[in-house]
């Protein structure tokens, strides 16, 4: 009995087990049918031929604009490398082989605007891979609200801007849908369809409404843009920025950081969220950008203290916790 019951357990061990490795490597094929186009469009550029080429100049007999635009790009001067393959360079590092399109119109090269955004991301991220890889771009925000580097960015400068940012002037101009000072910056060196400011807030009003609060980070002033705290592309070359709020906020605020002898606990990293536990990061109706003028603030965490301490209007007032960041003199942040 004892021998069968061993052999038993090993039994169902050996099916729990077999069932785990069957969910970590899910059937590829099931997998590969949502990615069919990108799929179809790798397949493209690895079955191509030399002689599939027919180079930009027969690309500019018909789209003459396209090509001039595509010239004052970002992108002209790394796809025109003579070291670089035939399907990374010019028109046909995007568009693919191009020399059926040349004979037969009715032949289609590959069309970003007829791209699902998925696999128009993937098809960017065939060249732009030291940005983030494809996986990595499918867990990002961005990618889960369906857009893609089209919608953020344009291949042919001011010949696209069908999508967020048409018609908006660089510059420091006052944008008529976001009421917001836009700031000067290299809007056509990174290929954006409009200042940074102005683009994020085509998505992110509820964003552009708090810079309108009266205390606001110097967004709308043109001395911050959205990409100094967010990582719009979070890969490993923005490590930094994908750190936890309060090292964020220290970047432009060192003297909040410390270290300090006594350290108050969402400051410190050891509690809560970081510095958002006490301020808006976006702008607030209250001074210094905080949740609450008043000692509700300071109750959210320390409720014990409101039913045996009745402090004035505000914790820090009178005196009292004036160094709520972290004291090097006082274990109850009375002051430095």
């Amino acid at each position: 009995m004892k021998t069968q019951a061993i052999v038993l357990g090993i039994g169902i061990v050996s099916l729990v087990f077999g069932a785990m490795q069957a969910n970590s490597h899910p059937d590829k094929k099931a997998g590969d049918k949502g990615d069919a186009a990108i799929q179809q469009i790798n397949k493209r550029f690895a079955d191509a031929k030399p002689e599939d080429y027919a180079g930009d100049q027969s690309c500019v007999e018909c789209h003459s604009a396209k090509s001039h635009n595509f010239d004052q790009s970002a992108h002209f001067a790394f796809m025109t490398d003579a070291k670089l393959p035939l399907s990374q360079k010019g028109c046909e590092g995007c568009h693919g082989p191009g020399k059926a399109h040349a004979e037969n119109p009715d032949t289609e090269v590959i069309s970003f605007g007829k791209l699902s955004p998925k696999d128009s991301a993937a098809a960017c991220l065939r060249c732009h891979g030291q940005t983030m890889d494809n996986s990595h771009w499918k867990h990002t925000q961005h990618a889960k609200a369906d857009l893609s580097c089209v919608t953020c960015h344009q291949l042919h400068p001011d010949t696209d801007l069908d999508l967020p940012g048409k018609g908006i002037k660089r510059g420091n101009a006052i944008d008529p849908r976001t009421q917001i000072r836009v700031a000067k910056q290299p809007a056509r060196q990174m290929l954006l369809k409009a200042d940074e400011v102005t683009l994020c807030g085509q998505c992110h009003q509820a964003q552009v409404a708090e810079f309108r609060l009266n205390f606001h980070h110097p967004v709308p002033e043109g001395q911050l843009v959205c990409s100094d705290c967010h990582a719009t592309h979070p890969s490993k070359g923005a490590v930094a920025r994908q750190t936890p709020f309060k090292s964020k906020c220290v970047v432009c605020h060192a003297d909040k950081a410390g270290p300090f002898v006594y350290e108050h606990d969402p400051v410190a990293g050891f509690g809560g969220s970081g510095c958002d536990e006490c301020h808006a990061p976006h702008g607030s109706q209250n001074p210094a950008m905080l949740l609450s003028r008043t000692r509700g603030l300071c109750a959210q965490c320390h409720s014990d203290k409101l039913a045996t301490h009745h402090p004035g209007q505000t914790c820090w007032s009178a005196g009292c916790h004036v160094a709520p960041h972290g004291s090097n003199t006082n274990s109850h942040l009375l002051g430095n």
